[in-house]
C-alpha cells in the first residue's frame, strides 16, 4: 500500500561540548568537543552511514560539520554546509551559564509581549527569525525525494519542530534533544510528520538496516533497501 511518502528525514544533534557539560550558552560560537563528544562522534557517522542519506546538510559550526563531512566522506557524497541550520545567536547571553538565563537583566527563553512576540536578549536572534529560517528548510525539503540527513543543534530543531508543528512559543523550548540523538521525520511533499525523536545512534542504526514489526507502513523504508 502506499504510504504517500516521498522524503525520510534525519535531523540529529551534533556530539558533546563543555557548553552541554558546563551549562552555558554557546550559541554561534565556535566551541570545540568535549572528549566525550569525540567519542560521540564516531557512533554518529555510523548512524548517518546506515541511515544512507542521498544528502547530508549541515550548520557550519564545526561541532556540526566535522560530524556531517564525517559521514559524507564514507559514503562519497558531498556535504551542503547551510547557514539556516546554525544555533540560535543569544546575543549577550552567549558565553553565560544558563542561570544568567533564568534570573538575570535577560531572561532565556525569550519572554513573549502582549502580542505573543518574542523579546529576545540585546544582540540576540528572535524566536519569529529563526522560525523563518526553518521554513526555509521546509519549503526547501518539501520537493526533494530519498533521504535527507540535517546535522544541527538543539535550538534549532526545537525551532523545527514548532515550525512544522505550530506549536506556540511559550511551549516549545520543553522539547529537549539530546547529544547525537536525533529525529525522524516522513514528508509526502506537502506535509511533515514526525515518526521518532531523540533516537540514539544504535536506534538509528536499528531501524535504518532492520525490519520492524511495529512500523506497520515501513516509515522508515526499511523494505525498499537492497542492502536491507
Amino acid at each position: 500500500m502506499d504510504s504517500g511518502i516521498r522524503q525520510r528525514i534525519l535531523v540529529m544533534r551534533h556530539p558533546e561540548t563543555p557548553a552541554n557539560t558546563q551549562r552555558f550558552f554557546s550559541g554561534r560560537r565556535d566551541v570545540p568537543l568535549t572528549p566525550r563528544g569525540e567519542r560521540q562522534r564516531g557512533r554518529a557517522a555510523d548512524a548517518l552511514v546506515a541511515f544512507s542519506p542521498d544528502r547530508i546538510w549541515c550548520s557550519p559550526l564545526t561541532r556540526c560539520r566535522d560530524l556531517a563531512e564525517e559521514a559524507g566522506a564514507r559514503l562519497g557524497i558531498p556535504v551542503r554546509v547551510d547557514a539556516d541550520l546554525v544555533e540560535l545567536d543569544f546575543g549577550e547571553l552567549e558565553g553565560t551559564r544558563f542561570e544568567a538565563g533564568a534570573s538575570g537583566r535577560a531572561q532565556f527563553p525569550w519572554p513573549l509581549d502582549g502580542q505573543g512576540r518574542s523579546v529576545p536578549a540585546p544582540g540576540a536572534e528572535s524566536f519569529e527569525h529563526a522560525t523563518a529560517r526553518a521554513r526555509r528548510l521546509m519549503d526547501e525539503l518539501r520537493p526533494l525525494g530519498g533521504r535527507t540527513a540535517l546535522v544541527s543543534h538543539g535550538g534549532l530543531s526545537r525551532i523545527l519542530i514548532a515550525a512544522m508543528y505550530n506549536v506556540p512559543y511559550d511551549r516549545f523550548w520543553n522539547v529537549h534533544l539530546a547529544n547525537v540523538c536525533s529525529a525522524y521525520y516522513t514528508c509526502n511533499g506537502t506535509s511533515f510528520c514526525l515518526g521518532g525523536f531523540n533516537l540514539t545512534p544504535e536506534e538509528v542504526i536499528e531501524r535504518s538496516t532492520r525490519p520492524n514489526a511495529d512500523d506497520l507502513s515501513d516509515i522508515w523504508g526499511v523494505a525498499e533497501r537492497k542492502d536491507a
